[in-house]
Order: C-alpha cells, then sequence, then structure tokens
C-alpha cells in the first residue's frame, strides 16, 4: 500500500524497429516515456519527427467524430438503468487491432456526406419557400397575375405598403388626380398592402405624391396570382419533406454501423498516441534512443517484451530511479478498500517521489469521520443497498466502481454511527451508546480526542519522513518537542478541569510541556545562521502552538454536523406526527417522508464528503504532506466508447 517503486530505462534501438517497438510497448502499457528535449542540444542528436501520416490520421479522427457525432443521437441505445447495466464494451489492445483493422467506413463516410448535403439544401430551400409565402401572405386576395404588374405601354401597376396612418390623405390627394387608382389588399402590422395602377402621362406626379406619404414599391416574386404561387409553394414545400423523412430514415438506418465507427475511432487514437510517442525519441544515424519509467516490480516482463521484439538488435539500461527526481512519475497502489479514496487525494495532489502515499493513512480516519457526521442508520442502509447493488448489476468502468465503492464503505461506517446514535431516519432505536440531544458535551469531547489523535498522528508520519530520510535529530526538533508541548499542555489543563487527577500528573506535565517550549524556540529555527535570527525564529515557531487550538476546534464539527442532521431528521417526523390524523394528512405525511429524508440525506452526505475532506487537505496534510506529483501516464489512450484493459 504505497506508491509503486519505479525504475529508469534508456533505450537504444534501431528507427526501422521503431514501429513494432511502439505496437508491442502499448501492448505492454506501463511505460511512461521522459520527455527528451535537453538530450536533443547535440549536434549529432536531434528529435525524431513526428511522421507525417499523423495528418491524415487526424483527417481519419475527424471524418469519424463527424459521423459518430451525427449517428449517435438517432441510435436506439439503452438509457437509465438499461444503460448502466449495459455499460461499455471491454477489449484488449491486440482485440481492438484485430476487429478495427477490417473495417471499412470510407463509403459510409461518402454516402452520409451525401446524404447531409442534401439535407442541407433541402433545409434551405424549405427556408426560402417559408419566407417567399410570408411575402406573399399580404397578397393572397390579389385576383391577378403578378406577371401583369410592372411597367406597360401606357400604364405603371406598382404593388408597394403606406403607413396606414397616411391612407386617407393618400385617398385624398388621388381626389386631384385624375389617371391614378389606388386599391386596398390588405392591412398589417400597421401597414395597407395596395395596388397602384398609374397612366404614364401622371407617373411623375402621382410617385412624388406617394413618396412623400411614405410609400415603399415592393417587387413581387412569381407569375401566377399571388394565391396560386402560394400554392405552389405550399406542394413545393410537402415534397421536400417527404424527401426529407426519407433521407432521415436512410441516418436511422445507418445507424447500425456506430458501433463499428466507435471501435475504428478508438483504435486511432491509439495510433495516434503512437505517432505522438515519437516525439520522445531521439535519433543518432539510424539509431533511435528514449528514456522513461516502467514499474520496477515489471522490469523483467519489460525485458522480456524487448527480447521477444527486438532480439538481440537493441541496447536497455535499467536502474532503480533516483528518489529525489521531480520528473518521476507517480503510480499509487492499494488495497481495494484504499484503493475507493485515492481520489480524495488526486484532488489534492499527488504525491512526490521521495514522500509518501498518505491514502492508507487518512482512509480509515476519513471513513469514521464521515460516519459521525451523517451518523443515521436508515440512511446509511439506503446508501449502502443502492451502492452494493449498483457494484452488482451495473457494468461499471474503473473510475465509477471506485466512486461508488468508495459511497459503499462508507454507507458501513454510517450506519454504525447510527446505532452508535440510536438513530434511523430521525426515529430513535430502543438501544444506544450515546444519547445525541443529552450527551452534547460527551459528544464535544469524543470529536476533539478523535482530532488530537488525528493531528499526532499526522505529526508521527512527518517523523517517520525524517527518520527514514536520515535525518532521526530533525524528528526530534520538528515533532518530539511539538508532543511533549502539546501533550503537556492537554494534560496539565485535564488536572486543572478535573481534581481527581494526581496533583503529580499536573506537575511532570508542567515539566514535559516547558522542556518542549524550550526546545521548539532553540531548535524551531535551526537554519538561522545568526543566534538572534534562530531566537526570533523560535519564538515565532512557538506562537504557532496558536494554530493548534484552531485545529482542535475544527474538529468540532464532528459533533456539530451529526447532531444537526439529526435535529432535522427529528423535525421531519414531527412535521409528519402533526399530519397522521386523517387519511389525507397521512397521505402528505409518507410524501414529506420521502422527500424530506431524501433532501435531509443528500444535504448530510454533502457536508460529510465536503468537511472530512476539509479536515483531512487542512488539519491532516498540512503536517507532513506537500503533494506535487505528476501521474504515470500508462501508454494507451484514454478510451471515450469503449473499455480498454
Amino acid at each position: 500500500m504505497a506508491i509503486v517503486k519505479m525504475s529508469k530505462f534508456s533505450l537504444f534501438a534501431f528507427e526501422e524497429d521503431r514501429k513494432n517497438l511502439l505496437d508491442e510497448l502499448q501492448r505492454f502499457e506501463y511505460v511512461h516515456f521522459s520527455d527528451t528535449t535537453d538530450l536533443s542540444e547535440s549536434n549529432e542528436i536531434s528529435k525524431v519527427q513526428i511522421p507525417e501520416s499523423i495528418q491524415s490520421n487526424q483527417q481519419e479522427l475527424s471524418k469519424l467524430h463527424w459521423m459518430i457525432d451525427l449517428l449517435k443521437p438517432r441510435a436506439s441505445l439503452p438509457t437509465g438503468i438499461k444503460a448502466l447495466k449495459a455499460g461499455l464494451k471491454t477489449y484488449s489492445i491486440p482485440q481492438l487491432e484485430s476487429e478495427a483493422e477490417n473495417i471499412e467506413y470510407e463509403n459510409l463516410y461518402d454516402k452520409l456526406k451525401e446524404v447531409t448535403n442534401r439535407l442541407d439544401e433541402i433545409n434551405q430551400e424549405n427556408s426560402n419557400i417559408k419566407q417567399q409565402i410570408e411575402d406573399l401572405r399580404p397578397w393572397d386576395s390579389l385576383d391577378i397575375k403578378i406577371s401583369d404588374l410592372g411597367d406597360g405601354r401606357d400604364t405603371h401597376l406598382i404593388a408597394g405598403t403606406l403607413p396606414a396612418k397616411q391612407l386617407d390623405e393618400v385617398k385624398s390627394n388621388l381626389n386631384e388626380l385624375k389617371y391614378t387608382y389606388l386599391q386596398e389588399v390588405s392591412t398589417e402590422k400597421n401597414l395597407n398592402y395596395v395596388i397602384v395602377a398609374i397612366l404614364k402621362k401622371e407617373y411623375n406626379e402621382s410617385i412624388e405624391m406617394l413618396r412623400k406619404h411614405g410609400f415603399n414599391r415592393i417587387s413581387i416574386e412569381g407569375k401566377e396570382s399571388p394565391k396560386q404561387e402560394i400554392e405552389s409553394l405550399e406542394k413545393r414545400d410537402s415534397q421536400l419533406n417527404s424527401e426529407r423523412e426519407d433521407l432521415e430514415k436512410q441516418l436511422d438506418h445507418y445507424t447500425k454501423h456506430l458501433e463499428k465507427l466507435e471501435l475504428s475511432y478508438e483504435y486511432l487514437m491509439n495510433q495516434r498516441l503512437k505517432l505522438s510517442a515519437t516525439e520522445n525519441f531521439l535519433e543518432l544515424k539510424d539509431v533511435n534512443i528514449t528514456e522513461g519509467f516502467i514499474p520496477t516490480e515489471m522490469a523483467g516482463d519489460f525485458k522480456n517484451l524487448l527480447d521477444k521484439t527486438l532480439g538481440n538488435r537493441y541496447y536497455v539500461a535499467i536502474e532503480d530511479a533516483d528518489k529525489n527526481d521531480p520528473d518521476i512519475p507517480i503510480l499509487l497502489k492499494n488495497n481495494k478498500f484504499t484503493q475507493t479514496f485515492e481520489s480524495i487525494t488526486t484532488m489534492y495532489a499527488l504525491p512526490k517521489y521521495n514522500e509518501v502515499d498518505p491514502t492508507p493513512f487518512f482512509a480509515i480516519f476519513y471513513w469514521v469521520f464521515f460516519g459521525m457526521m451523517v451518523a443515521d442508520a436508515g440512511y446509511g442502509l439506503v446508501v449502502l443497498l443502492g451502492t452494493a447493488f449498483a457494484l452488482k448489476a451495473f457494468n461499471l468502468d474503473d473510475k465509477m466502481r471506485k466512486f461508488v465503492g468508495f459511497f459503499f464503505f462508507l454507507s458501513i461506517s454510517t450506519i454504525i454511527w447510527g446505532f452508535v446514535y440510536g438513530s434511523a431516519f430521525g426515529i430513535s432505536l430502543p438501544f444506544r451508546l450515546i444519547d445525541a440531544s443529552s450527551d452534547a458535551i460527551k459528544l464535544l469531547v469524543l470529536s476533539v480526542v478523535f482530532g488530537g489523535i488525528h493531528l499526532f498522528y499526522a505529526m508521527g508520519i512527518q517523523a517517520y519522513m525524517k527518520i527514514r530520510d536520515g535525518k532521526p535529530m530533525d524528528a526530534v526538533y520538528d515533532v518530539l518537542f511539538w508532543y511533549m508541548a502539546l501533550m503537556g499542555a492537554i494534560v496539565l489543563l485535564l488536572t486543572k478541569m478535573l481534581p481527581s487527577l494526581p496533583a503529580a500528573a499536573g506537575s511532570i506535565a508542567k515539566w514535559v510541556m516547558i522542556v518542549g517550549m524550550i526546545g521548539i524556540v532553540l531548535f524551531g529555527a535551526r537554519d538561522s545562521k545568526k543566534p538572534v535570527g534562530r531566537l526570533v525564529g523560535g519564538l515565532y515557531e512557538l506562537y504557532g502552538i496558536s494554530s493548534y487550538i484552531g485545529d482542535f476546534v475544527s474538529y468540532s464539527r464532528l459533533m456539530a454536523l451529526g447532531l444537526a442532521g439529526g435535529f432535522i431528521a427529528v423535525a421531519i417526523n414531527m412535521i409528519i406526527g402533526m399530519l397522521s390524523g386523517s387519511i389525507i394528512g397521512m397521505v402528505f405525511g409518507a410524501v414529506i417522508f420521502v422527500f424530506g429524508h431524501i433532501f435531509n440525506a443528500f444535504l448530510s452526505l454533502l457536508s460529510a464528503y465536503v468537511h472530512t475532506s476539509r479536515l483531512t487537505y487542512v488539519e491532516f496534510f498540512g503536517k507532513f504532506y506537500s503533494g506535487g506529483g505528476k501521474a504515470f501516464n500508462l501508454f494507451k489512450n484514454d478510451a471515450k466508447y469503449i473499455n480498454i484493459k
């Protein structure tokens, strides 16, 4: 249960073997390539250029991505519970390559392009038809052909609009004109659609008058009457809609190829990864050079793979990684219980290679604290049954399985603490170890005691790391003296609060505290070269004891959140009890019970998750852990449509 031990390798192989080598390394998976930029500064050594085939690879990926996005929304895929039960299919790298290499999708791409291009044309034409019909609607009562409008030999027949408020004045002015006639066709949105007939000899005068009153000439598209044109357009629109339905059915039919397209996509993504990996190779004439890391326990398998793939046409040097090398990638290995808590570590930061994996150390505390904050056997039982069902019935990927397993284990702690508090859905159980309603002080003391154990355990890990690194005196200065100062102060305070304790205990505690404080002052700033600097720095370090008071107080949330969730649950039950006097009240009470407790359980679980993480990150990690490591990148693509194992 720790950080996986790493070995560094330097590999020399012939350029002509690089492709086969990358193929086999991808099947091996546990290879993390190093950046070789610094090694390529020599005039004789240069970086291997990424093959031009990566461009065609990207083009093919773009095609597949487009086809998948087009067809997936149309496919009849399982949803909800069925989708979770089905999950994603699992393939090994050889299985993926074997199936995907025989998939032909170019013809399908051409057909889909043809269909979608035609659909785009139909949509554009539909849009144009809609606009034309909209333009013709105001004229549909006009009983003349559109082709008759315009400028004739002796007469001008003009279509246009007038502001409605100008119509009466225009009609009045037309009485003064002998050879101009205006016909109203329709009115829409404060506009009058009109036809104006003007003899040529009166054209200029009439047009000038109309212009002054806001007349806007309109050109109507078509030949037949507006009504006939609308009917013709609607018929064409119906034909286009029928054609669209046929094309949509074709697309629905092509969804049967979706699974193969997704396989091809994942295959090409893995191919792209191998092509991109060539950037980590250097070339010296016909020889390629690369460096990286592998788990030490897999070094033998790695060597066997090279023998099988390259025969004797290579040279490799494998050595234990320098623990202080900041470039060593981090891979965690924990048991089934602890694995589920790794997300808490990675959310904060992966450890550096010369640190310890904090996951096994905080997991049990997280488990206990979470349960104490929720502390309801009913809520825990619901989560336990739900997560157990999901783990058993659903085909989950590794990340989701760990996430569900995380809450599976936490639900057990919640049930245990629910029995300790004697609470299930806010209902008092006939047995309990602690009565939350009357033993608040006892709970507060218990929370602070747990906090002290949590803090001192974290400090102990710091001492272990210093001793492990050959600095035992640093463990004395930075941990033992703090143990003495804090424990002495705590015991001294207890002797003042509890007169039953022997006086000698208080005297011993006082001197232990004093020795610890003196040690902190003398050695807390031991790196300072000047005595005054050491003294001032030491006093400042001792002042840090005030932060421990805040740390201890932080653990009171273990009590506070457990009580808050419990009191809300009791309040929900009290409301239900008030409604139980009638059938209608019982129905409403059942609804309130279900939704009220669901809401309270959600808040309790969320609060416990956030605040337990906070205690881990601030109080626990703050004593020994800095993080900053970078993840070990398996040499495989992070699949989107399948699981790769």
